[in-house]
């Protein structure tokens, strides 16, 4: 048949069909006597082959190496479905970037610049890379032995894993939170006192941080009775010893501004690393239903909760 006609039976223009021809995705006869092209029904069948293939998108390289019979059509269909998700995923992490530029309002396009190409660039962190990130930044806002023991809290739920939309835009909104931190005055009292602890000491300390942090998600109920129990004797402590009153308020004093300065922003830190991170998530639930348990019977107690108990100490 002419091309006139295979045109009509594949829907096909002529000139899609010839330059099918001349990729080398369909090799036509000649005829002899007038040098027009003879298309077979099995160049009626590629051809509709390829224009179905072309509306999925398929790569006409992705095409010819099917008619040539060097790939299956089930192995080209996943690879094509492989960059289509890969497609999809970078248009969401574009979409994510672009919302959270849009509800900041910032005009300054140099500003924007940066911003995107930080998010950009941290959205593609590997999970190494993302604890790395969290990591230095949190000890250049909070340098020194300070610092050291901020990280020893939050370490343990570093490992992140981006697998859904939610976890996207956590991140996204966690890297903001970060670069809104405030750097810790240097000649804060409790900065200072701290700079001054034995290296042994602060060592020990941070291994006891972590080593709570594990024992409380994996203690079991055993270990929760044991923190509380810890808890509501430091209550009572600090109840009817005046050394310890006069040790914990003057701690109060020297981090008030520390916290008055950051304490909200990481408040959010700390909601956006339980979307990130299992572990963080479970281990606030856990210390939730500690300190709530702990309120009731420090209020059987004294007849206040101990959250109250600690306010009232520290504005004395």
């Amino acid at each position: 048949m002419n091309i006139k006609l295979a045109s009509e039976k594949t829907g096909l223009t002529k000139k899609a069909i010839k330059y099918y021809e001349s990729v080398g995705l369909i090799n036509p006869s000649k005829n002899s006597e007038n040098n027009y092209r003879d298309y077979t029904e099995e160049d009626i069948i590629k051809l509709n082959l390829i224009a179905s293939l072309r509306i999925l998108d398929i790569p006409i390289s992705e095409i010819k190496l099917l008619i040539e019979g060097n790939k299956t059509i089930d192995k080209v269909m996943k690879d094509t479905l492989k960059t289509i998700n890969d497609s999809i995923s970078n248009l969401e992490k574009s979409k994510l970037i672009i919302s959270n530029i849009i509800e900041k309002e910032n005009k300054d396009f140099y500003v924007v610049g940066e911003e995107v190409k930080k998010l950009r660039e941290t959205l593609e962190y590997s999970m190494e890379e993302k604890r790395e990130y969290i990591y230095e930044t949190l000890i250049r806002i909070f340098p020194g032995n300070f610092g050291s023991i901020v990280v020893s809290i939050y370490e343990p739920f570093l490992k992140i894993y981006i697998d859904n939309d939610e976890k996207k835009e956590a991140w996204i909104k966690l890297v903001d939170i970060l670069d809104d931190l405030e750097c810790v005055d240097e000649s804060n009292p409790m900065f200072v006192k701290l700079a001054n602890i034995d290296y042994d000491k602060l060592d020990n300390s941070v291994g006891n941080i972590k080593t709570n942090i594990y024992n409380i998600l994996n203690g079991g109920e055993e270990e929760i009775e044991k923190q509380k129990k810890a808890m509501v004797e430091a209550c009572k402590e600090l109840y009817s010893n005046e050394a310890w009153k006069k040790s914990f308020n003057e701690n109060c004093d020297m981090a008030q501004d520390m916290f008055e300065t950051n304490g909200e922003k990481l408040n959010e830190f700390d909601k956006c690393l339980e979307i990130l991170n299992e572990d963080c998530k479970r281990y606030n639930e856990i210390m939730k239903k500690i300190n709530d348990e702990v309120n009731e019977e420090v209020k059987k107690e004294f007849g206040f909760t101990r959250e109250k108990f600690l306010k009232s100490l520290s504005k004395n």
